[in-house]
C-alpha cells in the first residue's frame, strides 16, 4: 500500500506548480489538517496567493484549500458538483466570479478590495457627458 495519504498533494501530482516562490507549491508539504475548517489560516494563505497578482496562482490556491475540506459537503453547500469543483479550481480554467464567491463564502472567507499602493497616482478621469455651457448674458 502507498504510504502517502489519499489527500496529499503528492497523490494528486501533475505538471502544475506555483509560479511564485513565496507560495507553498503543490510539491512541498501542504498540511491539509491545518486548512480544514479554519477561516483565519485559509484567509492568510489566500492573501499570499492574491498578493502574487497572478490569477492562476490564486485559482490553484483555492483548489488546494478545497481539497483540504470535505469536498462532498462543500459541493452540497454551494450547489456545485464535486467534479466541477475539482475542474474549476485546478488552475487551467477560469471559474466565474459567482462560483468563486460561493466557494469562498462556504470556506468562511470573503474577497476584499483595497487601493493599490505600488502604482503611481493616475490623473483624474474627465467627466462624461456634455460640457457645461456658460450662461449667455
Amino acid at each position: 500500500m502507498d504510504s502517502k495519504p489519499i489527500l496529499s498533494p503528492e497523490s494528486h501530482s501533475g505538471a502544475q506548480s506555483y509560479s511564485k516562490e513565496s507560495l507553498v507549491s503543490e510539491r512541498q508539504a501542504f498540511e491539509l489538517r491545518k486548512y480544514r475548517n479554519n477561516p483565519d489560516v485559509i484567509a492568510e494563505y489566500l492573501n499570499k496567493a492574491i498578493a502574487s497578482e497572478d490569477f492562476a496562482v490564486l485559482i490553484r490556491a483555492i483548489g488546494m484549500i478545497i481539497r483540504a475540506q470535505n469536498v462532498f459537503a462543500l459541493s452540497e453547500e454551494t450547489g456545485l458538483r464535486r467534479e466541477n469543483l475539482y475542474r474549476m479550481f485546478a488552475g487551467d480554467r477560469d471559474p466565474t466570479l459567482g462560483n468563486t464567491m460561493k466557494i469562498l463564502a462556504s470556506l468562511g472567507v470573503q474577497l476584499a478590495f483595497k487601493p493599490r499602493t505600488s502604482i503611481k497616482a493616475k490623473p483624474l478621469r474627465p467627466k462624461l457627458g456634455r460640457p457645461s455651457s456658460s450662461p449667455k448674458e
